[in-house]
């Protein structure tokens, strides 16, 4: 309901009404409605209760002062002169109110404050000539009244430099407009009064005029204190920035105006006395002058720190405040044109994205901070350091330093961050290049090397660039191509297939399907070497989707005429995509393999660095396989760092026990860890496979331990399908499987 609405339209047929019934504009029926909109007012502001409080109460209580003045006036016509002056109070209370509302809204600053300096040094110029020194030099005022109409323009100009100041910075709104528009009728009703005097009108118009002002004044004070968004008048606009333009048109005009005022003193107002009536005009333009003299000189320096700040953030990095790319490349042009031999590191934070992704972008820029401190607090100051994007750093730095300061810088960014108000650990990867490169290409692209080379050996380290990088690094390149090539044509990869056996009788029960790629000049790849680089272009997805359909398509007729089953390697990739299960289902249906045919292999270690929620979103998609049959192997199991606990909540049927447990299986010490494992695995019910089985003591030791499946060299090499098929032919299985 719209009471501020009703209000104003009641409150205004209210003032006509009375206005008619109260022809001299102080009778009764003035001063009942002008109580109302007193009363209507406090009712807003304590309904309300808008911020800051002081400055409305202020505003109110000039009000209040003017209406207590009005109904003394009118109830006791030969009141004190104190309490018929009693309205000239609304003048400071109402300044003080519109000062804290327009500090509110904008802090005073001492460039503010010079520009409603000299916008009341300009009108006061007018005022002077066209309403003071006419009434000022009427014969029949005395010194009492002098002051008061003094006072009363003094008030004016204040108020009128508040009222500007607060109706630049509001954002808007029904309740704003009346604010500003009750103080302006205020300063207009009084402007009016004073213009009425000047021309001689009577006693009684005037008196009509500020009543009927006043009471204006009161009804809109009033309607905006009502209305509910006089909460929101005093709030900052977004945009509170400094940089407004100083309004130099506006000054030029206002320094003319002095003098124009000079002019007229002196050559129309013809007299004896016309140099001391110009006299007033001449110190208000002096001090306008000087006003104006101050305020260009800070306009100038803001001009100038405004320029340098643009220059900064032209050549820094918003975020943290490091030199950024363009920085970077001009300062390390300079250091080849100068001395030709450059130090470069470029800083690589490995694990950033799993933060970025999983903590939101906010936490990503915490740690990004908390990582430019670091930096910041190593690199020596006469050296550059620089964010060139993202999680990338970089440091131009004496040569002779650089082995010394990465080291450093791996172990300092390596140490635990809190991030989000949690603890998160990541590690970093930096490629180091000394040399004399012939342009900052050369060197940006030795150092990159030295980067990538870092990552490919384990991250968490420096390398430093040679010539044999460059050539790994070209072929590395040359394989990504070929391997995105051989996707598109569909040409190329392949799968073969390695037994896993009942070590009691070497019968086949189950083979696992693996991935293999034959470069175009008919290489063949290892998996070792191309399944990370296709991991890093985006193709494991792919390759991925494909391995699963070939091998279920193979299987099929191995599973309906030996009852075994396939294993398939499954990527992080794969599993983060909330479409895996239908895409694996989709697949059994199309190729007719039973679930129970099939078994999905995951890595340990893609649980160990997925963050919990994604363990969670895995579990589940996991879980709804296994609703139809297909069962979950852990690959490559104690390799990781939390193999117990996923054990514990994933649902998993099968576990892999890597290689690294089976090589030394015949010492003691080993056997003994070998025995837990497989005693682990089977009172959680899981199954356990033996892998990378090579020599027949290893298998001897498996049989002892009832480790009951495996797989390795010992009994089979991965064979193409047709081999497979060709073996599991034969009328029985022996150890002659392995030739």
């Amino acid at each position: 309901m719209r009471i501020w609405l009703w209000f104003l339209v009641c409150a205004v047929v209210a003032s006509a009404v009375a206005a008619g019934l109260s022809p001299d504009g102080d009778g009764l029926p003035m001063l009942v409605v002008l109580l109302g909109c007193v009363a209507a007012a406090v009712a807003g502001l304590r309904r309300h209760r808008p911020e800051p409080a002081a400055a409305w109460w202020l505003l109110l209580a000039g009000v209040c002062a003017s209406a207590a003045s009005t109904v003394a006036t009118a109830l006791v016509p030969d009141a004190p002169l104190a309490v018929r002056s009693g309205c000239l109070l609304c003048y400071p209370l109402t300044a003080a109110g519109l000062w804290l509302l327009a500090r509110r809204l904008r802090p005073w600053t001492s460039t503010r404050l010079l520009d409603a300096v000299i916008v009341m040094l300009g009108i006061a110029q007018l005022t002077w000539a066209l309403v003071l020194y006419p009434l000022l030099h009427r014969g029949d005022l005395d010194g009492l009244a002098t002051i008061g109409i003094t006072g009363l323009a003094a008030g004016q100009l204040l108020l009128v430099a508040l009222l500007l100041r607060v109706a630049f910075a509001v954002s808007g709104g029904v309740a704003a407009l009346l604010t500003i528009g009750s103080g302006t009728t205020m300063v207009l009703t009084d402007s009016t009064y004073v213009a009425m005097l000047v021309i001689g009108r009577g006693a009684e118009v005037r008196g009509w005029i500020t009543s009927a002002g006043w009471l204006a004044w009161t009804l809109l004070l009033a309607a905006a204190l009502l209305h509910p968004d006089v909460r929101t008048v005093a709030e900052r606009p977004r945009a509170t920035a400094e940089g407004h333009g100083t309004p130099i048109g506006g000054f030029i005009a206002l320094a003319l105006l002095g003098p124009c005022m000079a002019i007229v003193d002196l050559f129309v107002r013809r007299g004896v006395n016309s140099w001391q009536h110009a006299l007033v005009p001449t110190i208000l333009t002096a001090a306008l002058m000087v006003a104006m003299v101050l305020r260009l000189g800070r306009a100038l320096r803001d001009r100038v720190r405004l320029q340098q700040e643009l220059a900064f953030r032209a050549q820094h990095d918003v975020l943290t405040g490091l030199a950024n790319r363009e920085l970077f490349r001009s300062s390390l042009q300079a250091g080849i044109d100068a001395s030709g031999e450059v130090g470069l590191l470029i800083i690589d934070l490995d694990g950033f994205k799993d933060v970025n992704d999983t903590l939101g972008h906010p936490a990503g820029d915490e740690l990004l901070l908390s990582a430019a401190a670091r930096l910041r607090a190593i690199v020596d100051p006469g050296c550059l350091l620089a964010r060139l994007g993202g999680d990338e750093f970089a440091v131009i730095c004496p040569p002779a330093a650089l082995d010394e300061l990465s080291a450093a810088l791996v172990r300092e960014l390596g140490l635990p961050y809190r991030v989000a108000g949690r603890e998160q650990r990541i590690s970093a990867s930096i490629g180091v290049y000394a040399g004399t490169p012939a342009t900052t290409g050369e060197a940006l692209q030795s150092a990159d090397i030295a980067l990538y080379a870092a990552k490919d050996a384990g991250r968490n380290r420096a390398m430093r660039y040679h010539p044999g990088l460059r050539e790994a690094h070209v072929a590395h390149t040359m394989l990504a191509d070929q391997l995105r090539s051989a996707v598109e044509a569909g040409t190329g990869f392949a799968m073969h297939y390695q037994p896993v056996v009942d070590v009691h009788s070497t019968r086949v029960t189950a083979v696992e399907a693996l991935l293999r790629f034959t470069a175009p000049d008919g290489t063949p790849v290892s998996p070792a070497e191309f399944v990370p680089i296709a991991e890093e272009i985006g193709l494991i997805g792919r390759l991925g989707a494909w391995a699963l359909d070939r091998a279920c398509t193979d299987a099929k007729a191995w599973h309906e005429e030996h009852g075994i089953s396939v294993t398939v390697n499954v990527s992080g990739r794969q599993l983060s995509d909330p479409r895996f299960a239908d895409d694996v289902l989709a697949v059994l249906r199309r190729t007719g393999l039973p679930g129970a045919a099939l078994v999905l292999e995951i890595t340990e270690t893609v649980l160990v660095t997925a963050s919990i929620e994604e363990t969670a979103e895995v579990s589940r998609r996991l879980a709804r396989l296994r609703a139809f049959g297909i069962r979950i192997a852990i690959d490559d199991f104690g390799t990781g760092y939390s193999s117990l606990a996923y054990l514990r909540t994933l649902p998993i049927d099968v576990l892999k026990i890597d290689r690294a447990f089976v090589s030394r299986i015949e010492e003691r010490q080993d056997k003994a860890l070998f025995r837990a494992v497989v005693e682990l695995a089977r009172s959680m019910y899981l199954q356990p496979v033996a892998e990378g089985v090579e020599t027949a003591g290893q298998a001897s030791v498996l049989r002892e331990l009832d480790c009951g499946l495996a797989q390795g060299f010992l009994f089979a090499r991965p064979l193409p399908a047709p081999r497979l098929t060709e073996l599991l032919s034969r009328p029985s299985t022996t150890p002659a499987l392995t030739t």
